[in-house]
């Protein structure tokens, strides 16, 4: 074999072994980071459409913020969080509003943009019942606890005359649905 196709050899040798290596370190280091964040959202799952107040059963308790626009439901064995249908369609809305007649490629980034906040407006964050520890009110806001003493908020923050405050319950609502809470773990065999 001549010196040339050696060192060919010893070139594709060297940059097989890199880039060996560099796909070993990139997916041990994304198993550890997948298996850390799963270990951090154990019993909380997302979903891209939270359930209707048509889609609630027996015992099942949907209620809203004063100003309408969060919802937390208890539906089954998970209770959900995000925005109400009532503000989603005001989003929705004002999005349609500001379409402009653009041309080019801001017509295309303005359109991507707008696909994406619309796919995402449904969004509600659900936690299994099983993980709960406890929900509390205080203040009129309602506090998820869960198994691990993590706490999460039930609704974000809530904008108005140009200043963001949390968003509040009305005590009977968040009474109501702590209750409903308490008897679907009870029912459900959930300490």
């Amino acid at each position: 074999m001549e010196i040339r196709d050696r060192k060919r050899v010893i070139f594709w040798v060297r940059l097989g072994l890199i880039l060996g290596t560099i796909v070993f370190v990139v997916s041990w280091s994304v198993r550890r980071v997948t298996d850390k964040v799963q270990e951090k959202t154990e019993g909380m799952s997302v979903a891209t459409q939270g359930p209707s107040a048509a889609s609630l059963g027996p015992g099942d308790v949907q209620i809203l913020t004063t100003d309408g626009n969060f919802d937390v439901t208890l539906t089954g064995s998970s209770i959900s969080a995000g925005l109400s249908p009532k503000m989603q369609a005001q989003v929705r809305d004002e999005m349609n509003k500001d379409t402009k007649d653009e041309t080019g490629l801001g017509a295309v980034i303005a359109g991507a943009v707008k696909s994406g906040v619309a796919s995402a407006i449904g969004i509600h964050v659900s936690w299994d019942l099983a993980n709960v520890k406890e929900v509390q009110f205080m203040d009129g806001k309602l506090t998820l606890i869960d198994k691990d003493g993590d706490t999460h908020g039930l609704a974000g923050d809530s904008k108005r005359d140009n200043t963001s405050d949390k968003a509040r319950f009305r005590t009977a609502d968040a009474e109501r649905f702590i209750a409903a809470v308490n008897k679907r773990k009870a029912e459900l065999g959930i300490p």
